[in-house]
């Protein structure tokens, strides 16, 4: 069995730390020979994904870095489905300090540099022979919101529906932020509000089923370089080298509607997911969904399935997963799109209900949001958020524990009559009414309760 540790004196979570460099001639893919630290391809930047392959097992692939300062290396290596390829970090001199050995995919870790200086990665394979992803990020003399300049690659036939637009990609800077899009008819300001944070860059759509038809429609919207649109229905597909790096060098991507159970079994855990949150934490650049892409988005989510009509008389067992995506103004949430369509109050009580109950959230911190179809709410990195659209939007938090929260029992969420507080916000055209993330206030809306009792809903 091959070795599960980590080798470091300090192992970190590898997709948060580090800003990537920005836009400059930066390497995006391998050039041989580099079987040695002496022939290393030189010029990776931090936070730039490089793409390579693997001939055999006697192939090895070096690169160099250069560490500015002291501080984490996050290394993330995702290749193609059926290999098992691992990498190696070594100083100037010497054996290697860390490495990543494992049947993970991607291959993720950190290392914590004392000293700065040239640093090595190694790529060799345990298994097989094929394509990579390899990015790392680091200490450097760049700037967050950017990276290298990205490069084309060959995406599998079944997973590429076309781009409309500039087929060179195109490097931008990008800023953080997230769209939660409640599905039904698409809400143009809202996808203008990612286009502003994609710095003109490439628009990447994420979907498991149907066409490419947000093609035109977003492009024809204007200011980015180009749309494209990935189907992925498998986590061969999802953990494909070109199809991480496609998405790593978005400045922005979008997840259709469909089924979120999909984009939980295909993405979740491979190297989409990993090249998702790369996007939100690393290079913040903006990422959101409509219906089941807006049904993940939230730290706490519902993974899909018939829709759940009795929640509320037994709300332990509804099935909620958690840490798909980690965008730090929606922890704690969950989210629920179509919302007065589909009349979702009972359900998205349910969700927090087991959201506190099977990941023991204090009823303090969870918090519910949900979006009418035709509606949008646009999160800005400090958390304070604006409703596009014309509908409403809700948010939604307890004022006191549940009475009655067990197995098999009816939900009782009295709290005097006020368990809920919701403060809905009308959604307009130009985003006029915020709501802020982090102080829970508010302008343009109104409050009123939800209460619960022996598994029936009350709104007063």
């Amino acid at each position: 069995m091959k070795n599960r540790l980590f080798k470091s004196a300090a192992w970190m979570l590898a997709s948060i730390l580090a800003a990537p460099l920005a836009w400059g001639a930066c390497l995006s893919g391998e050039a041989e020979p580099n079987n040695a630290d002496t022939s290393a391809n030189a010029g990776m930047c931090s936070g730039v994904a490089v793409s390579g392959s693997i001939a055999s097992s006697s192939d090895y692939d070096w690169y160099k870095l250069d560490v500015a300062a002291p501080g984490a290396i996050n290394i993330s290596l995702a290749h193609d489905s059926g290999i098992d390829l691992d990498w190696y970090l070594y100083k100037s001199s010497g054996s290697y300090v860390a490495y990543r050995s494992t049947s993970a995919n991607p291959e993720t870790g950190s290392y914590s540099a004392t000293t700065a200086g040239v640093y090595y990665v190694r790529v060799k394979s345990y298994s097989g022979a094929g394509r990579y992803t390899l990015n790392v990020t680091f200490p450097s003399s760049g700037t967050p919101g950017g990276g290298g300049t990205p490069t084309a690659c060959t995406l599998p036939a079944a997973v590429n529906l076309g781009k409309t637009g500039n087929s060179t990609p195109k490097p931008s800077t990008t800023a953080g932020g997230a769209v939660l899009m409640g599905g039904g008819m698409d809400v143009d300001n809202a996808i203008k509000w990612m286009i502003g944070k994609s710095g003109g860059g490439d628009f990447v759509v994420l979907r498991s089923t149907g066409t490419n038809a947000y093609n035109d429609y977003i492009y024809g919207l204007g200011g980015v370089n180009s749309v494209q649109t990935l189907l992925i229905t498998s986590t061969a597909q999802a953990n494909d080298a070109c199809v991480v790096q496609t998405i790593k060098n978005a400045g922005a991507v979008f997840m259709a509607g469909g089924n979120q159970a999909d984009y939980v079994n295909y993405f979740k855990g491979q190297g989409v997911g990993t090249a998702l949150n790369y996007l939100i934490n690393t290079k913040f650049a903006p990422v959101g969904g409509t219906s089941a892409g807006m049904a993940i988005m939230g730290q706490y989510y519902h993974p899909g399935g018939a829709e759940v009509t009795t929640a509320l008389l037994n709300p332990t067992t509804v099935a909620i997963g958690n840490n798909f995506l980690a965008y730090s103004p929606l922890a704690n949430v969950v989210t629920e799109p179509h919302f007065i369509e589909r009349l979702r109050q009972p359900r998205l009580s349910a969700f927090m209900a087991s959201s506190i109950y099977n990941f023991s959230v204090p009823w303090q911190s969870m918090r519910g949001i949900s979006a009418d179809e035709a509606t949008a709410l646009a999160v800005d990195t400090n958390g304070l958020s604006k409703a596009f659209g014309t509908g409403k939007v809700n948010f939604v938090r307890a004022t006191g524990a549940a009475e009655t929260l067990s197995p098999g029992a009816a939900l009782t969420w009295l709290v005097a009559q006020k368990a809920l507080q919701v403060t809905e916000i009308p959604a307009t055209l130009s985003g006029t009414n915020t709501f802020n993330l982090g102080t829970w206030t508010d302008t343009g809306g109104v409050t009123h309760y939800w209460y619960i009792n022996n598994g029936s809903l009350t709104i007063n």
